[in-house]
């Protein structure tokens, strides 16, 4: 659900200082300038925040492809729409129980729905490290070659994820 007043910021913890200060302190600002939207999982109770994800608008330098995926996009000088993961993490009392997952594939289902409203090409991210980046390409992301630990996936991928998982019991 969307970031509220209700929920108890102050409490998360994943162990990443940006991470944990982001939610505590910028999440709400960043929601209501409309520069990005925070949605959390709640797990035990209405208020404790077991993870968070972080979406907002962005824009893809084609230049930052592969080239046999840039010659299948429109060369604008501003470059291609995508969606911005820009922060996701789960709670330390949370990890290994399947959260990462359940919050990234909420995150590429809105960013795919979305894209009837506002067209998105990708979805990018920035891995905080090793880890996050090897977690995010288990689901298909790669990497940026011109900017390491940044990732994307394209839109169609996310697709086909989205619908398997609609698909699942």
């Amino acid at each position: 659900e969307p970031l509220g007043p209700q929920h108890d910021r102050a409490a998360f913890s994943c162990g990443v200082p940006e991470l944990d200060g982001y939610l505590r302190i910028l999440a709400s600002q960043h929601g209501r300038k409309k520069i990005s939207t925070t949605t959390v999982l709640l797990v035990d109770d209405a208020a404790r925040i077991a993870g968070y994800h972080t979406l907002s608008s962005a824009r893809l330098d084609l230049g930052q492809l592969p080239p046999a995926l840039v010659k299948r996009y429109p060369r604008y000088a501003e470059g291609i729409p995508a969606t911005l993961l820009g922060r996701l993490a789960v709670d330390s009392g949370y990890r290994g129980k399947g959260w990462g997952e359940a919050l990234l594939l909420n995150a590429l289902e809105r960013s795919y729905l979305a894209t009837s409203v506002v067209a998105s090409a990708f979805v990018i991210v920035r891995a905080i490290d090793a880890e996050a980046s090897r977690f995010y390409e288990r689901y298909g992301f790669k990497e940026l070659s011109a900017s390491p630990g940044r990732l994307f996936i394209t839109m169609k991928t996310v697709q086909a994820l989205v619908t398997a998982g609609r698909k699942s019991p």
